[in-house]
């Protein structure tokens, strides 16, 4: 994949003539690859907040064009497609598939946005290799049309409608095997929109499956909270009579989250965690209220929902 370079603009001419000529040659890149068939470079998260080239049409032609334009063309709005990701810590380039697995409109302070998240399955993966998530918040601008009487001046100036990037996180890495779990998008206040990612891990008979908010905060797409949403070791066989690890003790544990409806933080309400199940000491139940803290710009998450497992941190 190619990193994101600097946004490209045509200048705007006085005369129309000139106008017209830079209409019709259109607008390049300098930053683009010599070689087009060469694979692409894979995004990071030092690529730009840029505008991307001016694309028209409805809002579901625009999103396929910034993803084209992002991914390459074989980028789809429905359904997978197979790519190459270069794989920075080995130099080697292996296969990938990508879909859109999350995608959602939103309205906030009377501006349309849409939320995007884009996974990566990484091919042959080994078990303690994350997928990758890539996260957008994008400003679509409104359809770029024009009366028949405008002037090719201004016919020129609809084309530069922009669509935004206002805040991105690349390459967010989450779950094993190459697979980055499942992607959703939910409100967590009344004005803050997050993406939830849920992703599990397995390991020598026991799982635990993550629960983790991504929030556009300030002009930032940011980790708000991440804690468990199971925990179990029913792959395990249970410790003998003579060892009393809590580790090896049987446990199943499921959380549940609700949200809170009042008390907002910096527009963040509150998360209502309840644990149920089996503890190592027997049936067992727990409570959370998680408040949003400002200074830290994320939720306190005690170390009991994190733990590794039974009640371990």
């Amino acid at each position: 994949m190619v990193r994101a370079g600097r946004a490209v603009t045509c200048p705007r001419r006085p005369a129309l003539a000139t106008a017209l000529l830079v209409l019709l040659a259109g607008c390049t890149n300098s930053s683009s690859p010599a070689n087009p068939t060469k694979p692409r470079r894979a995004l990071d998260t030092s690529a730009p907040i840029e505008a991307m080239p001016h694309l028209r049409g409805t809002t579901e032609q625009r999103l396929l064009g910034f993803l084209q334009a992002r991914y390459g063309g074989r980028a789809r709005l429905e359904g997978a497609w197979q790519d190459q990701w270069e794989d920075t810590e080995v130099d080697a380039q292996r296969p990938v598939t990508r879909e859109v697995c999350a995608r959602e409109p939103v309205h906030r302070d009377g501006r349309a946005r849409t939320l995007l998240a884009v996974c990566q399955r990484l091919e042959d993966a080994a078990s303690v290799e994350p997928g990758r998530i890539d996260l957008y918040a994008l400003q679509v601008g409104e359809d770029a049309r024009v009366p028949k009487d405008t002037s090719g001046v201004e016919q020129l100036m609809a084309l530069e409608v922009p669509f935004r990037i206002i805040a991105q996180r690349l390459q967010a890495q989450y779950g094993q095997w190459g697979a980055p779990g499942t992607v959703g998008i939910v409100g967590l206040g009344p004005q803050r929109d997050a993406f939830i990612i849920t992703h599990p891990w397995a390991r020598r008979g026991t799982t635990r499956i993550n629960r983790s908010y991504v929030a556009m905060h300030g002009d930032y797409l940011r980790e708000v909270a991440s804690y468990r949403d199971h925990l179990d070791n029913d792959g395990s066989q249970d410790c003998d009579a003579e060892r009393s690890v809590c580790e090896d003790a049987h446990y199943n544990i499921d959380f549940s989250t609700q949200l809170g409806s009042n008390e907002a933080v910096d527009g963040f309400w509150p998360l209502i965690v309840r644990g149920t199940g089996q503890d190592c000491a027997g049936p067992f139940q727990e409570y959370h209220r998680l408040i949003f803290d400002p200074t830290l710009r994320a939720y306190t998450v005690p170390d009991s929902l994190q733990r590794e497992g039974c009640d371990t941190p």
